[in-house]
């Protein structure tokens, strides 16, 4: 994955957030300062919209205090990322690695899922993840 030259030189890094990581957030709200410090790279986040979408049906599924929580940390979200809809992905999975492998920037994904930290290793796309021992969050990949 090649990355573009005015990415490289501004150093800022996208972070795409997938959905159980935004659900994460809920849970653990003072996870979200640290997407700042994970990198030393200035970040800004992106909310795909087949996440948001996923994410209001996973929200009717909640009881009432978590479904809260949700939706503070959602519009907490809205207000700090960009919202990009790909319509061309089956599943919010592949819209996250088709997003993040087409980027010309500095990107990386914010998932505790297993599945789609296996897919993003074999794509060489860097990801962010919780550590429940350390209760921290911590990277893997090569971001440049």
């Amino acid at each position: 994955m090649g990355y573009n030259r005015e990415c490289v030189q501004q150093r800022s890094l996208e972070i795409v957030l997938d959905t159980n990581f935004v659900v994460l957030l809920s849970e653990h709200p003072h996870l979200i300062s640290q997407l700042d410090s994970i990198t030393e790279y200035p970040s800004k986040c992106v909310l795909l919209g087949v996440v948001l979408r996923e994410l209001e049906i996973v929200s009717r599924q909640l009881g009432r205090t978590k479904r809260r929580l949700l939706e503070s940390v959602l519009d907490h979200l809205k207000h700090r990322c960009s919202v990009v809809d790909i319509e061309t992905a089956p599943d919010a999975d592949q819209a996250i690695i088709e997003y993040a492998s087409g980027r010309g920037c500095l990107v990386a994904v914010a998932t505790n899922d297993r599945e789609l930290r296996k897919r993003l290793r074999e794509a060489g796309i860097p990801c962010i993840y919780f550590r429940e021992e350390s209760r921290r969050l911590e990277y893997e990949g090569l971001l440049l």
